[in-house]
């Protein structure tokens, strides 16, 4: 590499250089470079990793649990299910028009203040009520649906008999971990829980007819929908009043047939 000669002037009579030797000029040519490529690659780096950072609402997570998506009328696979039930065959045998596929879901809503209290069935309990009882898949929970409504003993006979405690219907769950009872439905004369069964370890549903203002006598067969996590009900409706008249009764006629007393 060539080196270009410059002559300095001196100042008052002073060797003392003006302007810089080639060999400083080359240095500090050098050193620029090294500043210029450490200023671009610093620029590039932040580039980079800027579009990784993540805002607090990126990070954030949630504990809450979500009601499941549930549509206004019955899926397939869950009419399959209700048809694997003795009250389905029992209603389409009573009255020729029934069709799952028509219920309409008509209202939901969350029950936060659901009576639930401390409850340790006893022997004689199990032994009475034990094989009505409705299990979820996992056995952790089961759907009570006489213990209030019938009074199941043994007769002198050693015979298990029911009796009809009053007019009203309550249907409770049982948690077998926790060992709480929550009240589900309590409904007045009228109105009839004919039957339960669980879709899955997180929702139950319940069968029956309740009194409705929008049905010729009154009354509309019905299913209560609940999922446990949330304590949400959705109520599907079929509002045909010949229909809810005529399947009433499977609870007394099938399901605890020999049971109660006719």
């Amino acid at each position: 590499m060539q080196t270009l000669s410059v002559a300095c002037p001196t100042v008052g009579g002073s060797k003392r250089s003006l302007c810089l030797e080639p060999y400083t000029l080359n240095v500090l040519n050098m050193k620029q470079k090294h500043i210029h490529f450490i200023i671009v690659a610093l620029v590039v780096l932040a580039s980079c990793t800027g579009g990784d950072k993540k805002s607090p609402e990126d990070t954030t997570t949630t504990d809450s649990i979500e009601s499941p998506n549930i549509d206004t009328a019955f899926a397939v696979e869950t009419i399959d299910t209700f048809n694997t039930t003795g009250f389905s065959a029992y209603a389409k045998q009573r009255a020729k028009q029934f069709d799952w596929s028509k219920f309409r879901m008509t209202s939901t809503w969350t029950e936060d203040s659901l009576l639930t209290v401390s409850y340790k069935p006893d022997k004689k309990y199990y032994e009475a009520y034990g094989r009505f009882l409705k299990y979820s898949p996992d056995s952790s929970y089961y759907i009570d649906l006489d213990s209030y409504n019938v009074d199941i003993r043994k007769d002198k006979n050693g015979r298990w008999v029911g009796n009809e405690i009053g007019p009203d219907t309550e249907v409770s769950l049982y948690d077998r971990k926790t060992g709480k009872k929550t009240r589900l439905l309590f409904m007045g004369p009228g109105n009839s829980v004919e039957d339960g069964l669980w879709l899955d370890n997180e929702n139950l549903v319940l069968m029956g007819v309740q009194e409705s203002n929008e049905s010729g006598n009154g009354k509309t067969a019905a299913v209560w929908r609940f999922h446990v996590p949330t304590k949400t009900f959705y109520l599907y409706e079929l509002h045909d009043a010949a229909t809810a008249q005529q399947i009433m009764g499977y609870w007394k006629n099938e399901r605890l047939k020999g049971i109660v007393q006719q």
